[in-house]
């Protein structure tokens, strides 16, 4: 998935395949529910947390490349951006979306078509409140969409209040602070009764209660643009110091930390991610052969969004009541996922990237996105 035909790093795909591996493993225990009724887990963070915070690293990085380079950030700088995330995100996107109304509309996958279905034609569909009726790893979707378009025209207005000043470095760490202040002030007075059901739902899922997780990883890329030095001293530290936190949260029980999961649990899960970074970002080259997670993260946006959809036909199709049929079952569901997800990136998302770039060779940056 690189942003720009530039070396990858490993330490990030490494991060990338991890959170997509996380994501389809927690998601294919549904296939063996019926059998294997406690089917193993391990104490892992959210796959998804781990997209939101790599996701607001790589892109902070390009934009303040950006400011760094203009010391400004117009309004045209955000519609060059802006174009080119949607040209990355949006066609896989709207793939798989018309993909998912058909395989409602023929009884294959569950789901409702309804009067909100236009809502996710806009990003709408967890803005402030959940239509959880299709398409349903779409939420994690629509909070990166409106990250892409909030977080650069925040920059807009900022720079635009305070027109070119030679130190940039207060606006954009402002513009952070915004970002990952507000959704942690929205949840701490947001007045929905929380339990299992409407926590994922009202607090997990939706945009304004989870942008924050992103504002850690743009405060990731604000401190190594910035702070090079202290941002390569820290990295082991800080790596044992996440890895610890992560494991501490991962120990917590949602029943008897309620109060800190409404409120301090994504802002303390976004701190520990952003914490491994520097230590991530630092390993540049994957000498495993044949590169494993370099292929699994190039096609981990397409694993993303087919491995629901094949996961329910799979289960609208076959039994998984005895043991031979739901190990043959849960074999085949991983190689078509990765299959099916490479022959998507291959001559669909990939294509469509190349276009793009063909389009506009500017704003080279050193990472991958």
């Amino acid at each position: 998935m690189n942003e720009l035909n530039l070396k990858r790093i490993f330490g990030l795909d490494v991060l990338r395949t991890s959170a997509i591996i996380i994501v389809v493993l927690g998601h294919s225990s549904f296939l063996v529910s019926s059998y294997f009724e406690n089917f193993p887990t391990l104490p892992l963070p959210d796959g998804v947390d781990l997209f939101f915070v790599l996701s607001g690293f790589l892109i902070g990085t390009i934009l303040i490349k950006t400011i760094s380079e203009n010391k400004n950030f117009s309004f045209s700088n955000f519609l060059h951006f802006i174009k080119r995330r949607w040209f990355r995100t949006l066609p896989n996107y709207f793939l798989f979306l018309l993909l998912n109304i058909v395989l409602i509309y023929f009884g294959l996958v569950k789901g409702e078509l309804n009067k909100y279905l236009v809502t996710y034609f806009c990003f709408f569909q967890n803005f402030y409140k959940p239509y959880d009726f299709l398409f349903w790893e779409s939420w994690s979707l629509s909070i990166e969409e409106w990250f892409y378009f909030i977080f650069p025209l925040l920059l807009v207005l900022l720079f635009a209040i305070r027109k070119k000043f030679k130190n940039i470095r207060p606006i954009v760490l402002l513009t952070i602070f915004i970002f990952i202040a507000f959704p942690l002030l929205y949840r701490i007075f947001y007045r929905m009764p929380v339990h299992a059901v409407t926590w994922d739902l009202y607090y997990r899922k939706l945009v304004l209660t989870r942008l924050d997780t992103i504002g850690f990883g743009l405060l990731g890329a604000y401190l190594k643009w910035f702070y090079p030095l202290f941002w390569g001293k820290i990295k082991n530290v800080s790596f044992i110091l996440g890895i610890l936190i992560i494991v501490f949260l991962a120990g917590l029980t949602f029943q008897n930390n309620i109060i800190f999961f409404k409120t301090f649990y994504y802002t303390l899960i976004g701190f520990s991610i952003l914490l491994l970074l520097p230590k991530l970002n630092s390993l540049k080259n994957e000498t495993i052969p044949l590169k494993p997670f370099q292929f699994i993260s190039k096609i981990s946006y397409s694993m993303y969004l087919i491995h629901v959809p094949l996961m329910q036909v799979l289960l609208s199709q076959f039994s998984t009541e005895n043991n031979n049929n739901t190990i043959i079952i849960y074999f085949m569901y991983w190689i078509l996922v990765i299959i099916l997800s490479a022959l998507v990136y291959r001559y669909f998302e990939k294509p469509l990237m190349d276009l793009r770039d063909k389009s506009n060779k500017k704003n080279h940056t050193s990472v991958n996105a």
